[in-house]
């Protein structure tokens, strides 16, 4: 690459994080089910209707058994698998999605529910939590389902980004879950209820701490997705920014 075309991809790079940070920064902010938040606007919008022109369609791997939700790695080395007409832009994805900078708005955003964390780990403060940034693209496929879980401990913060192109997968979004009497009443909740579903709408998206029993058992971070129903052609699109204790575990 030219030093020109590094300038422009630093500048890119850049551009990305700073509106991500403004994006992080404005977003609503929740204590229940769990500690989450809901931003919009997170990529400039010339980029992102760009971007999701230029989802790659190889080099992605199975996640679970049915065939419907394949990965894309775009951490570390992965970014080089992808296509060389592409390959520029989902490196600056990577870049900004990996940053120090979107990290510490996270860190801000969440103070809440890393407090909780923290104490359930037995460590300090929330400062003394490592985060190791992961992103994954996600094409999830007609049939696709998880049922309620709080993520594993080795995530200390899931992050997702919405990226369809239009309004119509709206329903298809991530559903969180409380535990109550009221769940033995909902089938298929696995005896929790449904709070709400988060929209599944262009450029948006959300962020919450992994929270299991032992740091709290009325905060726990259950969340789940109902299965979705899509034509083969429009499968529903996602990145997964996911920050783990350490380098040495994840996807």
């Amino acid at each position: 690459m030219s030093g020109i075309a590094k300038a422009e991809q630093h500048s890119l790079v850049q551009q990305l994080i700073d509106h991500a940070v403004a994006s992080v920064e404005a977003a609503d902010g929740f204590s229940l089910p769990f500690p989450h938040i809901f931003f919009r606007d997170f990529f400039p919008a010339d980029f992102y209707a760009e971007m999701i022109k230029s989802i790659p369609t190889e080099g992605y791997d199975p996640i679970n058994g049915e065939g419907t939700r394949m990965a894309l790695r775009l951490y570390g080395d992965n970014v080089g698998k992808v296509d060389a007409g592409l390959r520029d832009m989902w490196a600056a994805v990577s870049a900004m999605l990996t940053s120090r900078e979107l990290e510490d708005v996270i860190r801000r955003r969440l103070h809440e529910g890393l407090v909780i964390r923290a104490r359930g780990d037995k460590v300090a403060g929330p400062d003394d939590l490592r985060l190791v940034a992961k992103p994954v693209l996600y094409r999830d496929r007609d049939g696709y389902h998880i049922k309620p879980h709080p993520d594993t401990r080795k995530k200390v913060v899931t992050m997702q980004l919405y990226c369809p192109a239009d309004e119509s997968q709206r329903e298809m979004g991530t559903t969180l879950y409380r535990a109550s009497l009221k769940g033995l009443m909902h089938v298929g909740s696995y005896g929790l209820e449904p709070v709400k579903t988060l929209p599944f709408l262009p450029n948006v998206g959300y962020a919450f701490v992994v929270l299991k029993a032992y740091h709290s058992l009325l905060k726990m971070s259950w969340h789940g997705r109902p299965m979705i129903r899509t034509p083969i052609e429009q499968p529903r699109i996602t990145l997964l920014n996911t920050f783990y204790i350490n380098e040495k575990v994840g996807f």
